[in-house]
């Protein structure tokens, strides 16, 4: 342990996070060509317990909405033999249509006991095809103009308060002198994936806590972008349903970098932004721009979260305290057919952080042409020589010394849940009647002691003695070997090895179910000093038949666009970029 206070490390963590630069020189929009193509079924389980004590539970329901067909201009999602299937069969089945336009199955049982299951099982083909969305909408939009159900998305809801000054304050600033819609819409979703980072435990969800704290989870994300896109006019509305957690691949500059986009399993929030000329299109503010990938269904849309949180949704009516109890909750995916033959056309420098875009090609009405006279060329006068300035010699570096290294600091990607909860918690809506809902935590995370290697960048900006490098991780199983941590220089990916640190018992690293833990790893001893402003590597390696997942998060927080690399172990080529980051903390002394 560091010799320091709790209070003073906690200033130490925010400070170094708040101030601590990376490279992101290559951050940038990718605009993709090719398309992605998939078939498969998905089989979605829930298993509840319903009690006989504590009064008992006399009324339950479980709803289901089932994934509807939809197409965008460059996305397109098919769902066919969609059923379900119930033990015990329910009391009653409602079928409903809400407000939005999204089917609603409420299955009901009166006074259950034991357990009840529930399957439902559907067919999905889907597929994404970049090609140009050529828009003509000019910007402002006429909101006269606007279908009545589309029109009804400019309006703030509870969780997207784009009627707040400091909501309409920014989005006026943002899209000032824009010309186009598609303009329009791109600086705001530019603003957001730059100032925003990923977190799964926000303090709220709604646009104002997002702006706020600058973090939150995909809700956060979709809140504000909708506020920031109804405060300046346009409509949006949120996208509720799933991500699967296969990767797919962006090929640029013929395989001598191949990004890997992949997402957590589980619930997801995005949205769709409304264009008069192209209908509604796909957005990921965290990521993808005029598309949503493969790997995405969509279940159910409306103005915000609160919303439209019907799929799962538990109710339950109880005289005494009886609640349900969660046995299990999962989704089966099984690939029939999959295909991605995506390449990066061309890059944009902007944003600061990577995402993915099908080409947005804005044509706004033609002003006419002025033809300006040129001026007469200048007249350029011949300079005088200048006296040579000779140049100072420059003094040799002075190596550190580690005695000078005296103020103990954390750095890293520090946030992560320690628990995985699938669940938000109970409410209750009067005496007795209680609802529970899932929740967008999932669980991201890489299995790290198999055939490929993983590899995490960052960069400091001053230099640090470092005393221990801890990792987000969770043992499954495996009582033998041991770990350790391998620390290398940079060469576009890890090159040199620097230094190991001391390595850690696989048996000694016990972490409870559902739980992720800081396993520090330590280097005391070493005098390892990591430089400011040059790229470092951590690698973990092991001995032996440890089960170890290394918890990450979407996005960069701390370290560059490309500073998350995969390999095969047997054949190592670091060309293979992840779109996450690993959870890590450095700790060590740096100099007064």
């Amino acid at each position: 342990m560091l010799p320091i206070s709790l209070a003073r490390l906690i200033l130490c963590i925010a400070v170094w996070v708040a101030c601590s630069t990376f490279s992101s020189s290559q951050a940038r929009t990718l605009v993709l060509d090719g398309v992605l193509t998939s078939s498969f079924h998905v089989k979605d389980t829930a298993v509840i317990g319903a009690p006989s004590d504590q009064g008992g539970i006399e009324d339950f329901t479980y709803h289901l909405v089932p994934p509807p067909s939809a197409t965008s201009k460059t996305s397109k999602q098919t769902i066919s033999n969609y059923r379900h299937t119930t033990t015990p069969p329910p009391t009653s089945t409602k079928e409903r249509t809400d407000t939005y336009g999204n089917k609603i199955l409420e299955l009901n049982w009166k006074a259950p006991r034991g357990e009840i299951k529930i399957v439902s099982e559907y067919d999905v083909k889907a597929s994404v095809e970049f090609v140009p969305v050529a828009s003509t909408a000019s910007y402002p939009l006429q909101p006269g103009a606007l279908p009545a159900d589309v029109a009804r998305y400019l309006k703030p809801s509870e969780q997207v308060q784009s009627e707040d000054p400091s909501i309409t304050t920014l989005s006026a600033e943002l899209v000032k002198s824009a010309k186009t819609e598609g303009e329009a819409v791109t600086r705001i979703m530019h603003w957001i994936v730059d100032h925003l980072h990923y977190t799964l435990e926000p303090a709220g969800y709604d646009a104002l806590t997002t702006k706020r704290e600058g973090k939150g989870n995909c809700q956060n994300y979709s809140h504000l972008t909708m506020a920031l896109l109804r405060a300046a006019g346009i409509p949006a509305r949120l996208v509720r349903g799933r991500t699967l957690g296969k990767s797919w691949e962006v090929d640029e500059d013929n395989g001598k970098r191949r990004w890997t986009a992949k997402w957590g399993e589980g619930r997801h929030a995005w949205l769709e932004v409304y264009y008069p000329d192209q209908g509604w299109l796909m957005y990921d503010s965290q990521a993808y721009h005029q598309f949503v990938s493969t790997r995405f269904i969509r279940i159910e849309v409306g103005p915000d979260n609160k919303a439209v949180h019907t799929d799962g949704l538990i109710l339950w009516a109880t005289r005494g305290s009886a609640r349900p109890k969660i046995l299990d909750v999962h989704v089966e995916t099984d690939f029939t057919q999959d295909k991605d033959v995506v390449k990066a056309q061309k890059s944009e420098s902007t944003p600061k952080n990577l995402i993915y875009a099908a080409a947005l090609v804005a044509v706004p009405t033609a002003a006419p042409t002025v033809v300006p006279v040129p001026p007469p060329p200048p007249v350029i006068a011949k300079p005088m020589p200048s006296p040579a300035v000779p140049i100072p010699p420059v003094p040799p570096a002075q190596p550190f010394k580690p005695d000078t290294f005296t103020f103990p600091v954390a750095f890293g990607n520090l946030e992560f849940p320690r628990e995985i909860r699938l669940f938000e918690p109970v409410k209750t809506s009067g005496k007795g009647q209680y609802s529970l809902e899932q929740n967008y935590m999932v669980e991201t995370a890489e299995y790290v002691t198999g055939d490929t290697l993983y590899a995490q960048a960052f960069e400091i900006d001053q230099p640090m003695l470092l005393t221990d490098l801890s990792l987000a991780l969770h043992r499954f199983g495996g009582e033998g070997g041991q770990l350790w941590i391998e620390l290398y220089e940079d060469n576009d990916g890890p090159g040199k090895l620097l230094t190991k640190s001391r390595p850690v018992l696989s048996a000694a690293i016990r972490t409870p179910a559902n739980r992720y833990e800081w396993v520090p790893f330590s280097f005391e001893g070493s005098k390892t000093i990591v430089k400011e402003n040059r790229r470092y590597w951590i690698i973990l390696k092991f001995t032996g038949d440890p089960i170890i997942n290394w918890f990450y998060t979407y996005g960069k927080v701390v370290s560059p666009e490309d500073g998350t690399r995969a390999t095969l172990a047997k054949k190592v080529v670091w060309n293979q970029i992840l779109n996450n980051e690993f959870n890590f903390r450095l700790r060590g002394l740096i100099r007064e």
